[in-house]
């Protein structure tokens, strides 16, 4: 099952890295608006609380890390991450299956990786204040804190001044219609077919999708995930993403709780 699904998330990156022609039904113009209109949507949001399936596989890696977690951010434009963060989920990679939290508050991080079978079986909890050392737990699984967008202050307007050479299609993405952007990179020496996909809700001009694939050598290297937003500006506070210095979870609780959030 599990060497079919991987089969079946190859053969949808290599379809999404396809040809990049296509029909725009908008002028340059509108295309260009629209990227900056996408940015003010995404800067609206303060908070949210989001649904993630994430699919990867690094160059160096001969296995797919396929994660589904319920993240919740605050905005922090200020701080070197741009977001304090508490993320609940599982990751799995060929035959590891394990309950995974993250926490960060701009001050401090923390770390747990669980048995999904035995949560709470005892297991060290990593707390990092050093600076260097927080961020580098935080860009371990930057991946799933949507950082294509929330690292950027104008993800979307960067493109602007390029708008007509932008793939742009509007379609739907199980059943949803979306404005599609595709972003190809030129080949460099040791970097070849290098593309990214931004799928935009039309409705609220939201990403709700993102892939990218690579070519280095003989090695290959995707990304693709998809995002469901729960709740977008919920009343939390800084204070709620607070880290103590002997900070501990009840994993199994936690992990309940991640079960019947990704169920709803």
């Amino acid at each position: 099952m599990i060497k079919k699904s991987l089969f079946l998330l190859y053969a949808l990156i290599i379809t999404l890295s396809g040809s990049l022609k296509c029909n725009a039904q908008l002028t340059d113009a509108q295309v260009k608006e629209l990227l900056f209109k996408i940015d003010d949507s995404i800067a609206s949001i303060k908070t949210v609380v989001y649904k993630i399936k994430y699919d990867k596989k690094l160059l160096s890696r001969r296995d797919t890390v396929h994660t589904v977690a319920v993240c919740s951010l605050y905005i922090a434009p200020r701080d070197k991450m741009k977001a304090y963060n508490i993320i609940d989920g599982t990751e799995t990679a060929l035959e590891r299956h394990s309950y995974i939290h993250r926490k960060y508050d701009g001050k401090r991080s923390f770390l747990t990786d669980r048995s999904v079978d035995f949560p709470d079986k005892l297991t060290n909890n990593f707390i990092e204040s050093d600076s260097k050392m927080r961020e580098s737990v935080v860009k371990d699984y930057g991946d799933l804190l949507l950082s294509e967008y929330t690292k950027i202050k104008t993800p979307f307007g960067r493109y602007a001044p390029s708008a007509g050479m932008i793939g742009f299609k509007e379609d739907k993405l199980y059943g949803v219609p979306v404005y599609v952007f595709t972003i190809t990179f030129k080949d460099k020496e040791d970097v070849r077919d290098n593309v990214e996909k931004h799928y935009i809700r039309k409705s609220d001009l939201l990403p709700i999708a993102f892939s990218s694939f690579l070519r280095w050598e003989n090695m290959e290297q995707y990304h693709y995930y998809e995002v469901d937003y729960l709740d977008i500006n919920p009343n939390i506070t800084r204070e709620d993403f607070k880290i103590e210095k002997d900070e501990t979870i009840v994993a199994s609780e936690r992990y309940n709780e991640f079960n019947k959030k990704i169920k709803k």
